[in-house]
């Protein structure tokens, strides 16, 4: 396989992993909220790894900067993900929620900055690197902005919608990042 083969394929598996893996395995009973969140976390680890992999075709230092911001907020995200799931005490929850908005909008503030610095290159068309930026800022803006409490009473409503457009951003990247040229 090659190098952009791969590439391509991890893009995917980072738009599509952890959909599958908590609406596929979480939400139908198949797995408990601590395996389904391992598991996930398998999955999610390939957004820092498909981004990288771009590095290796061209390098820009805004791309750079972004995989730097997407493997803090991503490192934070899974930490307040393992928490909830582990149920170590009856603050598990509130001390996992602290932390999580913080850390997933973080990342997706990353991959903002990681979409600017495609605008800068030709690895993309320019419309999908700016769909990959306003797509990351909006749900950064809306993670970044919103208290706890207002993302724990509507976060629900919005935070899938958003979610899923941005999973759909990263398979389209994945396709076109195997259907480009050498």
């Amino acid at each position: 396989m090659t190098d952009k083969m791969v590439n391509g394929i991890l893009f995917i598996i980072a738009g599509l992993g952890s959909i599958v893996v908590y609406m596929g395995l979480g939400e139908t009973g198949l797995l408990d909220k601590g395996h389904t969140e391992k598991i996930a976390a398998y999955a999610l680890v390939t957004i820092p790894l498909s981004f990288m992999m771009t590095r290796n075709f061209v390098r820009n230092t805004f791309i750079d900067a972004g995989l730097l911001i997407i493997v803090v907020g991503l490192s934070m995200g899974l930490v307040s993900d393992a928490i909830n799931s582990a149920k170590l005490s009856a603050e598990s929850d509130s001390i996992g929620e602290a932390i999580a908005w913080t850390g997933w909008s973080i990342m997706y503030f990353g991959i903002t900055i990681t979409g600017i610095g495609y605008l800068r290159t030709n690895l993309f068309p320019n419309w999908l690197s700016g769909l990959l930026s306003l797509t990351s800022f909006v749900m950064f803006a809306f993670l970044a902005i919103l208290s706890p409490e207002q993302l724990s009473n509507i976060g629900d409503d919005f935070v899938p919608p958003l979610w899923m457009i941005n999973s759909l951003v990263l398979v389209i990247l994945g396709i076109f990042t195997i259907r480009r040229a050498d």
